[in-house]
């Protein structure tokens, strides 16, 4: 078979190539190779992207296509995933056997196996996924950078990475699930995987114009996956369609939240129209990042706002019943004498989870086994552990050998839980809302930390700075706990009734520089 063209791998969501492979336009092992190929020509040259760390062996994976188009030949497919590329962050987890490691990104345990798979691969590999690639992740304090995999870059953005402007300037592609969402927006695969604390999931995936999800806390097992905290981490998910997302989220569910599902799950809530939906809308002016994460300019401003706008008055008018301004408690009540209650939570839960983590490593491979030993290797190894770009473990130092005490520890999260629980279930109630929405270039992703609640992001608009196309940018959207069907909803009538996300056309313009869209 030919091979598949690059536009389509920008362009077609995971359900538009189970159609075309069920019309044998493509088969798997086509699929696969083509996506090889385009990783290949872009992830450590070419755009010089650095979204993949690992990519398992080709063999490995033609070999699973093939039996997958065997199966699917005569009749057998086991759902939406089935023959889908598709990537993992590097914290998650995978059996040697799949021919990748599991470094979190960082060296101490870059040569070091793991024992078995975490619980979401097996299941997502039991509903026919492909696991074509591990993706890179933050380790720190700089977004899309990891010792290991270097720094991943936006396919959007045309100019440098500039962090002079602010962590999360125009030009950060965001983090920590970095990797995941740009091999998505890159074609690099169909669904990425991701974990978030704190805005992991889905502000990556605003800069790079994908639909996200990290759902309720304790909704998906984050067994198998380095965290930074016990209670606030989960794994999600990353794709181009609300259809996608629903999909994989069908499959990640644990059994509990599975079996108060129908059939056919999380797919029969997706919808074309936002009639009956109560939305509430925050006041954007009250939801900027903080001034040190990145200060916009007029410019950029006026551009979010007007978008920002635009999406209240286009989804009033397709039958929502929508409260302006919807008063939310700010992230900045988040803070209490001082302290940034979440950072008081992840410091106090670190250690415990990550010498958990680390415990999955066969003894024959590595002596790394608690945090300690990563911060001693660190010290050990700053050539390659710390380089100038991410000098600083002081994170990883305060958690091993500052804990806080358990009393602030549990104020932290008493006020956590009073600031994002209270907060939301206040509004929620007030207005007898659905969903609560505000920019995503905020620190709204917090409140959901804090609360445990879910919250997506769908792709609303896109800068233009200076003169050039910059990144995306998208939409936070929060639901009460275990109202995925709710977001679900709303993704897909926002789908339904917005302009299609664009497409990094700069990938599109260096192929057909090479005079070749399927090379």
């Amino acid at each position: 078979m030919a091979p598949v063209p690059v536009h389509l791998l920008l362009r077609l969501d995971a359900y538009g190539f189970q159609e075309k492979l069920n019309n044998n336009e493509f088969d798997s092992q086509t699929l696969v190779s083509s996506v090889l190929k385009h990783i290949e020509h872009h992830n450590d040259r070419g755009m010089n992207l650095h979204a993949v760390i690992f990519i398992a062996p080709e063999e490995k994976l033609l070999e699973r296509a093939k039996k997958l188009d065997q199966e699917r030949a005569v009749g057998k497919v086991r759902g939406p995933l089935h023959g889908i590329p598709i990537v993992v962050k590097d914290c998650v987890a995978t059996d040697p056997n799949l021919g990748m490691n599991t470094s979190a990104g960082n060296h101490a345990v870059l040569k070091a196996r793991v024992t078995k798979n975490a619980p979401i691969i097996d299941r997502l590999l039991e509903k026919g996924a492909i696991i074509i690639g591990k993706t890179n992740l933050s380790v720190r304090l700089i977004d899309g950078f990891s010792p290991v995999g270097g720094q991943t870059v936006s396919p959007y953005v045309y100019e440098d990475l500039n962090l002079e402007e602010g962590d999360l300037s125009p030009s950060s592609p965001g983090g920590s699930s970095t990797g995941s969402a740009v091999s998505v927006s890159a074609g690099f695969a169909l669904i990425g995987i991701g974990t978030e604390t704190d805005g992991s999931i889905v502000q990556p995936s605003s800069r790079q114009a994908l639909y996200a999800l990290k759902p309720t806390l304790g909704s998906i097992t984050g067994e198998g996956c380095w965290r930074v905290s016990q209670t606030r981490d989960i794994p999600g998910v990353m794709a181009k369609s609300a259809r996608d997302i629903a999909a994989a989220l069908d499959v990640l569910v644990d059994n509990g939240v599975r079996s108060h599902l129908s059939s056919d799950g999380y797919m029969r809530f997706l919808s074309s129209t936002f009639d009956g939906l109560r939305v509430g809308f925050v006041d954007p002016t009250l939801f900027r990042f903080p001034l040190d994460f990145w200060t916009p300019s007029d410019e950029a401003t006026e551009q979010h706002d007007s978008a920002y706008h635009e999406a209240i008055s286009i989804i009033q008018d397709h039958g929502a019943g929508v409260i302006y301004p919807a008063n939310l408690a700010l992230p900045t009540e988040l803070s209490m004498n001082d302290e940034w209650t979440p950072a008081t939570v992840n410091s106090y839960e670190h250690e415990a989870v990550a010498n958990e983590f680390l415990s999955q490593y066969s003894s024959q491979n590595t002596e790394v086994r608690t945090l300690a030993d990563i911060v001693r290797f660190n010290s050990e190894h700053a050539d390659i552990s710390l380089p100038k770009e991410a000098l600083d473990q002081s994170l990883l130092i305060k958690a091993v050998e500052d804990r806080p005490t358990e009393e602030a520890y549990r104020k932290a999260i008493d006020h956590m839980t009073k600031v994002g629980k209270g907060g939301i279930d206040k509004v929620m109630e007030e207005h007898q809302l659905d969903v609560v929405i505000g920019p995503m270039d905020s620190a709204i992703c917090s409140l959901s930390c804090a609360s445990g609640y879910p919250i997506a992001n769908v792709p609303l608009g896109r800068y233009h700075l200076k003169g050039k196309l910059s990144r995306p940018f998208g939409l936070g959207v929060m639901a009460r706990a275990g109202q995925e069907s709710t977001l679900v909803r709303f993704m897909s009538a926002f789908e339904a009734v917005f302009p299609p996300r664009p497409v990094p056309e700069r990938v599109l313009q260096e192929n057909l520089g090479h005079g070749d869209l399927t090379y």
